[in-house]
């Protein structure tokens, strides 16, 4: 309690010093008249440059030019103007008596004007001492995505994100390997200064730049969240000029591009016979009597359907935006509106949103700006590849009999239940139809902030932000759909949540040039945020029909319990940061960030998490300023702690849960303790170290950024067994530890310049997972999902995404006849290797079978550009992974029940005995089940990311017809693919939400092959 009204204290007496401030120097400063200049910027060619910052000296006034390369700027009469562009060297420009600029730029071989994000502030990135990678607005431009993830992707090494499947948006990230097991590996994401966003809400054209922040140098300055990286996002901000108005439209053309290969009738019916032939002497049945309706009177199958053309039709998606920006000297705003229609390939599966995002900036005086950002996003999302294992529609697709048609003639649906022997499940048209998962949801976001420029050399600047996140789930399915007409008694439910969140942040900022040789940058503040969550669910089931779906649940006959809870968690925090330049080639950061958290046991509520780093500019040194091959060289060394805290809320605390048990007829409600305490319960901590070399050479044509890290995470949270004598199975503890080490290597190019250019970008990333410590005595974790048995294991010595399980060497044959007997099999099953030689195949014979994730990633990038047109050519590989593909058991294993694989065409027979495919049979014979590395395919492969042909049209052209600018692009999205992955879609794929459970699939929504046409319209 003493605590908490310290943390309040401490509020109060922030807003008395920032009002005391504001109220003093409103007295102290006042205003001058200043003129207007404008200009145009050309590159080295004399071409217009787009995106130019123009920045008035010692002063935060500044703009950007448009299309035409002009810019617009109001300054004091004795200004000096600092031109920069990425790539070019920076220029000082003293305004003096002109009023009208032509400023040409020359090629930099130093980038001194490119500007990274780093938190709490800017920086140089050639005065970044920790591992920052940064991606503008224009490569985000360049491919069409519907978030951020989508654009981002391949983009920095180091950055895994990966497409779990052909839904919209569902992406895997995280960056430099996995740290935790029970925790969060995803990495913060920090919008416009509000930590934690959703990066879903953001529209790509809405962002300006993305900072990815790797090494503990960069990130510790967010402490106990920062263990997993940060991606810090800046969105679009307005600049002095007349109104911009900007529309972009890009529409989509889905396709599935490759089909699993599985039975047709003509097969189906081959296979079926010679299952019925398992056991000697067995008929097979006169389907042309017992089912007339699928079979000719000669027994030949009346349909023939492909249901994965029936399921995976091709479908358009469209993304429109609106921006106005503009502003003056003492105004500047920036509004976008943004509307996307996603449609997946799979029936009735679609994501829209609707968003907004206004930009204000003002400078009130020459001492005091302000700003407000507010964004709103509206999602509708229907999901039909939820749940995984039951009757899904992804499932069905491949299982579905392929005599079976979609509907009889008389209109009723077909399904594998008209046909003997079969699972009789329903066919995926009618159960994506009559199945309802639709998500709702809005979120809202606001900013504000004020700076306060105290001196010449010392800022404050406070903001508030704040969140409201509402869900609404509506859900509706019939137990089976509908079969033979009838409608079946259907379940509905509403499952409704709310989060918000807020952040109050506020810090100084110091830079203090004490002389040419000696530069200061000091930042200190303090944070508090919190986080509030609630939901409320309902649910029936028994209706009369499918009229009212979930819109009137007091309808069904059969109501359910309806549930509700409540949550919420608080962090405070103060941090630091001071980096030192010495002579501009001698650079020192030291980070320090306090945090304390209500997640945590009472005696750990507070941590601290420091971090060091030192660069040396090689290149500033007297032996090799003057070289001609190397123009800049950079090393860089850090080390520091981060943490993570996202473990979930209420976790070292005593907790009640509910329980319900049934009295003489009537239901009775009592409560339990549910969770054993932990007052020790602390944060997961990683130490990393990192060096890394960025290096440009010939001028700057070509660039290199490397890293080698090395980051250990300790006080892994674990679920450790406790006596039974307690009460309890388990109780959450800090036991445990895990290794990351890897190398990132990114390279840039200027093959060709002039009027045909050539740039490539190769990105390369290699991370090698070890886990060191679990648990008390080292016990193997399975951290799930469970198939037939055990799927991955987490076990000290291997890495995270090991899968497990038992070994095929073949089918018995003839000649085995004798030594199957001893295993209890014959001559046509499976024949599993005995590792431990005992005679018998069990959870002994388990063994390492393979790992989830990759050798090594590479995107390689190309770009070329000739006169008004582009070509972009995105090239991702990925090498060395295994994809643990589970459907082999239900459509390789279970003959009769539903479709297979063709697989089975190379079943054992007795002239076909090496394979590795058991016998055909009758489920009812025994299913030869048996999970093993047969399941396992390798994941490698090479894709055919992006390929995009833009035409920008002629400024002549474009001004005739009153516009500022006129671009017109097509490509191609997943255009190839090159893979040995052979009964699945994609090898980049994960069915399952667990956090290890990436690169086990089982029956995933196929990625469509998008063909793009865009407009970029400025008016």
């Amino acid at each position: 309690m003493n605590r908490l009204l310290h943390v309040i204290q401490f509020k109060q007496l922030f807003s008395c010093c920032c009002l005391t401030i504001l109220l003093s120097f409103t007295a102290v400063y006042g205003q001058t008249q200043s003129k207007e200049i404008s200009g145009t910027v050309l590159d080295e060619n004399k071409a217009p440059l787009v995106g130019v910052t123009i920045l008035a000296k010692g002063t935060r006034n500044a703009v950007i030019t448009n299309e035409k390369g002009f810019f617009k700027i109001h300054v004091q009469p004795q200004a000096v103007l600092l031109v920069s562009y990425i790539g070019y060297q920076s220029m000082e420009i003293p305004v003096g008596d002109q009023t009208v600029l032509t400023v040409q730029m020359k090629l930099s071989s130093k980038s001194l004007g490119d500007v990274v994000v780093i938190g709490y502030g800017t920086q140089r990135k050639v005065d970044v001492t920790g591992s920052v990678a940064s991606v503008n607005t224009a490569v985000i431009r360049e491919r069409p995505s519907p978030n951020a993830l989508g654009a981002l992707a391949g983009q920095v090494p180091g950055l895994n994100i990966t497409t779990n499947s052909g839904r919209p948006g569902d992406y895997r990230i995280n960056i430099r390997g996995f740290n935790s097991i029970n925790a969060s590996n995803n990495p913060l994401f920090v919008v416009d200064g509000v930590i934690g966003v959703d990066y879903t809400t953001i529209n790509p054209n809405d962002i300006a730049s993305i900072d990815v922040l790797k090494d503990a140098s960069s990130t510790s300055i967010y402490g106990a969240r920062g263990s997993g990286g940060v991606i810090i996002i800046t969105t679009k901000h307005g600049f002095n000029s007349k109104p911009t108005v900007n529309y972009s439209f890009v529409g989509g053309y889905n396709v599935l591009p490759r089909e699993i290969p599985v039975l047709n009738s003509t097969e189906y019916q081959d296979m079926e016979k010679a299952a019925y032939a398992f056991v000697p002497g067995r008929a097979y049945p006169d389907f042309a009597k017992l089912e007339p309706a699928l079979y000719n009177p000669d027994g030949t199958p009346r349909y023939n359907t492909d249901w994965q053309k029936e399921v995976y039709k091709p479908t358009f998606s469209q993304n429109h935006n609106l921006s106005v920006t503009g502003g003056n000297e003492d105004l500047r705003y920036s509004m976008n509106y943004g509307y996307q229609d996603d449609e997946a390939l799979l029936l009735l599966t679609y994501n829209k949103k609707y968003s907004m995002r206004i930009n204000v900036d003002s400078k009130v005086n020459n001492w005091l700006s302000t700003g407000l950002n507010l964004s709103g996003t509206y999602f509708q999302e229907r999901i039909q590849d939820d749940g995984v294992g039951g009757l899904t529609a992804t499932r069905e697709v491949l299982e579905a009999m392929p005599m079976i048609p979609v509907k009889m003639p008389d209109g009723t649906w077909g399904g594998n239940w008209m046909h003997l022997a079969s699972e009789g499940a329903d066919n995926p048209v009618n159960i994506l139809r009559t199945k309802y998962n639709i998500n709702n949801r809005t979120v809202v976001l606001g900013n504000t902030y004020f700076n306060i420029h105290l001196t010449h050399d010392l800022d404050f600047r406070t903001s508030f932000s704040g969140q409201i996140n509402t869900n609404k789930n509506n859900n509706a399915a019939s137990g089976s759909a509908v079969q033979r007409g009838l409608y079946q008694k259907i379940n509905a439910g509403v499952n409704a949540d709310k989060a918000v969140y807020w952040q109050s942040s506020s810090y100084f900022t110091y830079k203090k040039a004490f002389d040419r040789d000696n530069n200061l940058n000091v930042v200190l503040g303090a944070e508090w945020a919190k986080n509030s969550y609630e939901i409320v669910s309902a649910s029936a089931s028994n209706f009369d029909g499918d009229f009212y779906l979930w819109n009137n649940l007091g309808a069904a006959t059969v109501p359910n319990p309806p549930t509700s809870s409540a949550y919420n968690w608080q962090i405070n925090s103060y941090f630091g940061r001071a980096i030192y330049s010495l002579k501009d080639k001698y650079l020192f950061t030291a980070t320090g960030r306090y945090d304390g958290s209500s997640k945590f046991g009472a005696n750990h509520k507070y941590a601290f998490f420091p971090s060091a780093a030192f660069a040396w500019r090689v290149s500033e040194e007297p032996f090799l300023k003057e070289s001609r091959v190397i123009n800049d060289l950079k090393l860089r060394v850090s080390y520091g702690s981060t943490g993570n805290s996202e473990i979930g809320q209420y976790q070292s605390i005593s907790s009640l849960t509910s329980n319900t048990a049934i009295f003489n007829g009537a239901r009775a409600t009592g409560e339990v303790q549910g969770t054993m305490p932990n007052p020790d319960l602390q944060w997961e901590k990683t130490n990393q170290f990192d060096f890394g070399v960025d290096m440009g050479l010939f001028d700057n044509r070509i660039n290199i950024v490397a890293d080698i890290y090395d980051k250990v995470t300790k006080n892994l949270l674990l679920s450790a067994p406790v006596p039974l004598t307690s009460g309890f199975d388990n109780i959450l503890k800090n036991i445990g530890s895990v290794r990351n080490r890897g190398i990132e290597v990114g390279l840039m190019t200027n093959n060709l310049t002039g009027s045909f250019k050539w740039n490539t970008t190769i990105n390369f990333t290699v991370n090698r997972n070890k886990i060191l410590a679990l648990g008390t005595h080292n016990e193997d974790i399975f951290p799930g999902p469970g198939f037939l048995d055990q799927t991955n294991i987490l076990r000290v010595g291997q890495q995270v995404g090991t899968f497990f399980g038992l070994v095929r060497e073949g089918v018995w044959s003839t000649e085995e006849a004798a030594k199957a007997a001893t295993y209890n099999a014959k001559p046509g099953d499976l024949k599993e290797k005995d590792l431990n030689g005992d005679g018998k195949i069990d959870g002994k014979d388990r063994t390492i079978l393979g790992y989830a994730y990759p050798t090594y990633t590479m995107e390689l990038i190309n770009k070329f550009s000739y006169k008004n047109f582009d070509l972009l050519f995105d090239l991702q590989v990925s090498q060395g992974n295994k994809v643990l593909n589970l459907a082999y058991a239900t459509s390789e294993d279970r003959q009769t029940l539903a479709n297979s694989y063709t697989t089975v065409l190379n079943a054992w027979t007795p002239t076909n005995e090496q394979t590795k495919i058991a016998k055909v049979r009758l489920n009812s014979d025994g299913p030869s089940l048996r999970q093993d590395d047969h399941y396992l395919d390798d994941g490698s492969f090479i894709r055919g990311k992006n390929i995009a042909l833009g035409y920008n049209f002629s400024s002549r052209l474009v001004e005739s017809i009153h516009l500022h600018s006129l671009r017109l692009y097509a490509g191609v999205q997943n255009a190839f693919l090159i893979t040995k992955y052979k009964n699945g879609y994609d090898p980049e794929v994960s069915t399952y939400p667990q956090a290890f459970a990436y690169g086990i699939e089982f029956y995933a929504l196929p990625k469509a092959r998008t063909f793009n046409f865009g407009v970029n319209v400025g008016f």
